[in-house]
Protein backbone atom coordinates (compact mmCIF):
# COMPACT_ATOMS: atom_id res chain seq x y z
CA UNK A 1 0.00 0.00 0.00
CA UNK A 2 1.42 3.56 -0.60
CA UNK A 3 2.92 5.63 1.45
CA UNK A 4 1.75 9.02 1.85
CA UNK A 5 4.62 11.59 1.84
CA UNK A 6 5.26 14.96 4.19
CA UNK A 7 4.17 16.70 1.06
CA UNK A 8 0.95 14.48 0.19
CA UNK A 9 0.10 15.19 3.74
CA UNK A 10 0.25 18.58 3.45
CA UNK A 11 -1.63 18.86 0.49
CA UNK A 12 -4.42 17.14 1.80
CA UNK A 13 -4.52 19.65 4.78
CA UNK A 14 -4.25 22.27 2.36
CA UNK A 15 -7.73 20.97 0.91
CA UNK A 16 -9.46 20.68 4.26
CA UNK A 17 -9.08 24.06 5.55
CA UNK A 18 -10.16 25.18 1.93
CA UNK A 19 -12.87 22.88 2.46
CA UNK A 20 -14.01 24.68 6.02
CA UNK A 21 -13.68 28.16 4.68
CA UNK A 22 -15.71 27.68 1.66
CA UNK A 23 -18.06 25.17 3.04
CA UNK A 24 -20.79 27.69 2.86
CA UNK A 25 -20.70 28.57 -0.68
CA UNK A 26 -19.79 25.08 -2.04
CA UNK A 27 -23.49 24.19 -1.83
CA UNK A 28 -24.55 21.68 -4.36
CA UNK A 29 -25.28 22.24 -8.14
CA UNK A 30 -25.98 20.64 -11.30
CA UNK A 31 -23.10 20.33 -13.62
CA UNK A 32 -23.45 22.78 -16.32
CA UNK A 33 -24.76 21.20 -19.70
CA UNK A 34 -21.98 21.80 -21.70
CA UNK A 35 -19.73 19.88 -19.01
CA UNK A 36 -17.56 17.11 -21.44
CA UNK A 37 -18.75 14.31 -20.95
CA UNK A 38 -17.77 11.07 -19.35
CA UNK A 39 -15.39 8.97 -21.41
CA UNK A 40 -16.52 5.70 -23.08
CA UNK A 41 -19.30 3.98 -20.46
CA UNK A 42 -19.30 6.29 -17.76
CA UNK A 43 -15.94 5.07 -16.18
CA UNK A 44 -13.50 7.46 -15.41
CA UNK A 45 -9.80 6.27 -14.50
CA UNK A 46 -7.11 8.04 -12.54
CA UNK A 47 -3.78 6.61 -12.51
CA UNK A 48 -2.16 8.82 -9.67
CA UNK A 49 -1.31 7.76 -6.47
CA UNK A 50 -2.93 11.43 -5.14
CA UNK A 51 -6.21 12.18 -6.62
CA UNK A 52 -7.02 15.93 -6.21
CA UNK A 53 -9.80 17.95 -7.55
CA UNK A 54 -7.59 19.25 -10.29
CA UNK A 55 -6.94 15.47 -11.84
CA UNK A 56 -10.63 14.77 -12.13
CA UNK A 57 -11.23 18.50 -12.99
CA UNK A 58 -13.59 18.59 -16.26
CA UNK A 59 -14.31 14.47 -16.49
CA UNK A 60 -17.18 13.04 -13.96
CA UNK A 61 -20.26 14.76 -16.02
CA UNK A 62 -22.35 11.48 -16.50
CA UNK A 63 -19.94 9.80 -15.24
CA UNK A 64 -21.14 6.30 -13.14
CA UNK A 65 -18.19 5.52 -11.14
CA UNK A 66 -14.35 6.52 -10.94
CA UNK A 67 -11.40 4.40 -10.64
CA UNK A 68 -7.95 4.55 -8.86
CA UNK A 69 -5.07 2.33 -8.38
CA UNK A 70 -4.98 0.38 -4.90
CA UNK A 71 -3.82 2.44 -2.38
CA UNK A 72 -4.13 5.99 -3.93
CA UNK A 73 -4.64 8.84 -1.48
CA UNK A 74 -8.35 10.41 -2.56
CA UNK A 75 -8.44 13.87 -0.90
CA UNK A 76 -11.49 14.78 1.08
CA UNK A 77 -12.71 17.25 -1.55
CA UNK A 78 -12.54 14.59 -4.18
CA UNK A 79 -14.58 12.11 -2.38
CA UNK A 80 -16.94 15.09 -1.42
CA UNK A 81 -17.50 15.81 -5.01
CA UNK A 82 -17.93 11.98 -6.10
CA UNK A 83 -20.67 12.06 -3.40
CA UNK A 84 -22.41 15.55 -4.63
CA UNK A 85 -22.10 13.89 -8.08
CA UNK A 86 -23.37 10.13 -7.13
CA UNK A 87 -20.32 8.85 -8.65
CA UNK A 88 -18.99 5.73 -7.14
CA UNK A 89 -15.05 5.27 -6.06
CA UNK A 90 -13.63 1.80 -7.07
CA UNK A 91 -10.00 1.00 -5.98
CA UNK A 92 -7.43 -1.69 -7.47
CA UNK A 93 -8.87 -4.89 -8.25
CA UNK A 94 -11.90 -4.01 -9.90
CA UNK A 95 -10.06 -1.13 -12.00
CA UNK A 96 -7.91 -3.80 -13.53
CA UNK A 97 -11.03 -5.58 -14.22
CA UNK A 98 -12.74 -2.96 -16.07
CA UNK A 99 -9.42 -2.33 -18.44
CA UNK A 100 -8.91 -5.92 -20.01
CA UNK A 101 -9.49 -4.92 -23.49
CA UNK A 102 -7.72 -1.58 -23.96
CA UNK A 103 -7.23 0.14 -27.30
CA UNK A 104 -3.98 -0.32 -29.19
CA UNK A 105 -1.64 2.44 -29.43
CA UNK A 106 0.75 3.55 -32.47
CA UNK A 107 2.86 6.16 -30.85
CA UNK A 108 4.38 7.91 -34.09
CA UNK A 109 7.74 9.84 -33.13
CA UNK A 110 8.59 12.59 -35.06
CA UNK A 111 11.10 15.64 -35.34
CA UNK A 112 12.00 14.93 -31.68
CA UNK A 113 15.16 14.58 -29.63
CA UNK A 114 13.28 12.75 -26.72
CA UNK A 115 13.44 9.28 -26.58
CA UNK A 116 10.04 7.58 -25.84
CA UNK A 117 11.24 4.37 -24.35
CA UNK A 118 10.47 5.49 -20.84
CA UNK A 119 6.48 6.37 -22.03
CA UNK A 120 6.33 3.32 -23.76
CA UNK A 121 7.97 0.89 -20.52
CA UNK A 122 5.07 3.12 -18.55
CA UNK A 123 2.60 2.28 -20.83
CA UNK A 124 3.25 -1.39 -21.04
CA UNK A 125 3.42 -1.79 -17.28
CA UNK A 126 -0.47 -0.47 -17.33
CA UNK A 127 -0.64 -3.22 -19.77
CA UNK A 128 -1.14 -1.01 -22.99
CA UNK A 129 -0.40 -2.75 -26.40
CA UNK A 130 2.05 0.15 -27.96
CA UNK A 131 3.59 0.11 -31.22
CA UNK A 132 6.16 2.88 -31.82
CA UNK A 133 6.61 4.46 -35.04
CA UNK A 134 9.50 6.88 -36.26
CA UNK A 135 9.63 8.91 -38.87
CA UNK A 136 12.16 12.29 -40.21
CA UNK A 137 8.46 13.41 -42.25
CA UNK A 138 5.71 14.86 -40.19
CA UNK A 139 3.23 14.39 -42.87
CA UNK A 140 3.93 10.57 -42.92
CA UNK A 141 3.48 10.37 -39.09
CA UNK A 142 0.42 11.90 -39.33
CA UNK A 143 -0.74 9.75 -42.17
CA UNK A 144 0.05 6.62 -39.98
CA UNK A 145 -1.87 7.59 -37.43
CA UNK A 146 -4.79 8.39 -39.33
CA UNK A 147 -5.16 4.49 -40.99
CA UNK A 148 -4.11 3.02 -37.31
CA UNK A 149 -7.56 4.93 -35.90
CA UNK A 150 -9.63 4.90 -38.91
CA UNK A 151 -10.69 1.13 -37.74
CA UNK A 152 -11.77 2.89 -34.52
CA UNK A 153 -9.56 -0.53 -32.52
CA UNK A 154 -6.74 2.23 -31.90
CA UNK A 155 -5.56 5.08 -30.04
CA UNK A 156 -2.79 7.55 -31.78
CA UNK A 157 0.11 9.45 -30.30
CA UNK A 158 2.27 11.92 -31.65
CA UNK A 159 5.11 12.46 -30.37
CA UNK A 160 6.74 15.87 -31.85
CA UNK A 161 8.31 19.61 -31.09
CA UNK A 162 6.70 20.93 -34.09
CA UNK A 163 3.06 20.33 -32.33
CA UNK A 164 1.22 23.23 -34.33
CA UNK A 165 1.95 21.81 -37.55
CA UNK A 166 1.13 18.21 -36.32
CA UNK A 167 -2.06 19.47 -35.19
CA UNK A 168 -3.20 20.59 -38.04
CA UNK A 169 -2.14 17.66 -40.12
CA UNK A 170 -3.84 14.94 -38.23
CA UNK A 171 -6.90 17.16 -38.02
CA UNK A 172 -6.97 17.25 -42.00
CA UNK A 173 -7.98 13.33 -41.91
CA UNK A 174 -11.22 12.45 -41.87
CA UNK A 175 -11.02 9.70 -38.96
CA UNK A 176 -8.63 11.68 -37.26
CA UNK A 177 -10.07 13.75 -33.93
CA UNK A 178 -6.44 15.22 -32.74
CA UNK A 179 -6.19 17.50 -29.45
CA UNK A 180 -2.63 18.96 -27.91
CA UNK A 181 -1.56 18.05 -25.13
CA UNK A 182 -1.67 21.02 -22.61
CA UNK A 183 -2.12 20.15 -18.61
CA UNK A 184 -3.98 17.27 -16.72
CA UNK A 185 -7.34 18.66 -16.50
CA UNK A 186 -7.28 21.12 -19.92
CA UNK A 187 -6.11 18.04 -21.47
CA UNK A 188 -8.96 15.52 -20.09
CA UNK A 189 -11.44 18.42 -20.91
CA UNK A 190 -10.15 18.94 -24.51
CA UNK A 191 -10.24 14.81 -25.32
CA UNK A 192 -13.62 14.49 -23.46
CA UNK A 193 -15.20 17.25 -25.44
CA UNK A 194 -14.36 15.94 -29.28
CA UNK A 195 -13.93 12.17 -27.96
CA UNK A 196 -10.24 12.42 -29.26
CA UNK A 197 -8.96 9.84 -30.68
CA UNK A 198 -5.30 11.60 -31.48
CA UNK A 199 -3.48 13.29 -28.83
CA UNK A 200 -0.37 15.47 -30.38
CA UNK A 201 2.36 15.42 -27.65
CA UNK A 202 5.68 17.55 -26.84
CA UNK A 203 7.52 15.81 -24.36
CA UNK A 204 9.72 18.78 -23.57
CA UNK A 205 6.74 20.34 -22.24
CA UNK A 206 5.54 20.14 -18.19
CA UNK A 207 6.77 18.21 -15.71
CA UNK A 208 7.26 14.73 -15.72
CA UNK A 209 4.44 13.95 -13.58
CA UNK A 210 1.81 15.85 -15.62
CA UNK A 211 3.26 13.91 -18.82
CA UNK A 212 2.86 10.40 -17.40
CA UNK A 213 -0.24 11.38 -15.99
CA UNK A 214 -1.73 13.37 -18.98
CA UNK A 215 -0.24 10.01 -21.66
CA UNK A 216 -1.57 7.45 -19.01
CA UNK A 217 -5.47 9.32 -18.73
CA UNK A 218 -5.41 9.14 -22.21
CA UNK A 219 -4.44 5.62 -23.74
CA UNK A 220 -6.07 4.06 -20.13
CA UNK A 221 -9.52 5.97 -21.14
CA UNK A 222 -10.12 3.61 -24.18
CA UNK A 223 -11.98 4.47 -26.74
CA UNK A 224 -13.89 7.69 -27.12
CA UNK A 225 -17.11 7.97 -29.45
CA UNK A 226 -17.56 11.78 -31.24
CA UNK A 227 -20.53 13.57 -29.38
CA UNK A 228 -23.65 13.45 -31.20
CA UNK A 229 -23.39 16.97 -32.40
CA UNK A 230 -20.29 17.11 -33.42
CA UNK A 231 -21.01 13.79 -35.91
CA UNK A 232 -21.84 15.63 -38.77
CA UNK A 233 -18.78 18.21 -39.14
CA UNK A 234 -16.08 16.07 -37.95
CA UNK A 235 -16.48 12.45 -38.96
CA UNK A 236 -16.75 13.53 -42.90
Amino acid sequence: MATASTEDIQRIVREVMAQLGTASIRAAAPAPADAPPAVGDGNVFVNSRMVTLESIAGRLHGAKQLTVPLGALVTPSVRDELRRKGVALVRGSAGAAERKGLARVLLAVSLSRHDPAAVVQMLTREGVDVQTDTSDCLIAATDKLAAAVASGQALGLLWTRHVAAGLCLANRHAAVRAVLAAGVSATAAAVSAVGANVLVFDPALGTAYERKQILRDFCLGGIRQCPEPLRERLEK
